[in-house]
């Protein structure tokens, strides 16, 4: 495959929420149509149309589904889009996690994102059809190990390192719904049930179930 170099503008979000502004130096990165280091997480819409995956690459990919299902991409991968945060030196922008919401409009993603400027780490929400970022959810007290939209798309839920677990109100601008920071170790596990109860794993040794209302 034929490799651009394409010159990377980081995306600068307006927000007055933010404690520092990411870096504005253009970044030069070599583009090869894939990922080049690990794919930590795989995700897909309700209709099963996309498939997006996170990489240490400090990247996130939209595939189609029907594509890699039928052997399209086998030997010429070639994502739909590609998605950059903002990045920086070392770990800063690695994405651990990215999800895509049960109707394919959002895609969120999150990692060692956003510690370098701000000494926490943030959420990145992009438009998946534009490609933009339409929110950064900042101020996250850890890592953020996993991400998952609840099955009607109201809630993103987010495992952190040793903070605990955030859930956020998608209808209302990703507003903090939710936390618990009851937990010992690493949330590197959970999931949303069609009813909206909700399941976390932990390092601590403990499964946690949530109803609906996010009570345990």
């Amino acid at each position: 495959m034929t490799r651009t170099v394409t010159l990377l503008a980081l995306v600068l979000l307006m927000s007055a929420s933010f404690a520092a502004d990411p870096p504005t130096d253009p970044i030069l990165r070599i583009e090869n149509g894939t990922h080049t280091a690990t794919v930590w997480s795989v995700s897909a819409d309700r209709g099963e149309n996309f498939v997006v995956t996170g990489s240490g690459d400090k990247t996130v990919r939209l595939w189609s589904l029907s594509d890699l299902l039928d052997g399209s991409l086998a030997e010429n991968p070639v994502p739909l889009s590609v998605y950059r945060v903002p990045v920086g030196a070392g770990n800063e922008g690695m994405i651990y996690y990215a999800a895509i919401s049960p109707d394919g409009k959002y895609i969120a993603c999150g990692g060692w994102t956003g510690y370098q400027w701000d000494e926490s780490d943030c959420i990145y929400v992009f438009d998946r059809k534009s490609g933009q970022i339409v929110k950064r959810i900042a101020d996250i007290p850890d890592v953020i190990h996993i991400l998952k939209f609840s099955k009607d798309g109201k809630y993103l839920a987010a495992g952190l390192g040793t903070k605990g677990l955030r859930v956020f109100k998608t209808e209302e601008g990703f507003r903090e719904a939710f936390s618990d920071t009851n937990y010992a170790s690493n949330v590197y596990g959970l999931d949303f049930s069609a009813d909206g109860r909700l399941a976390t794993s932990c390092y601590d040794g403990f499964i946690r179930l949530y109803d609906s209302s996010f009570e345990l």
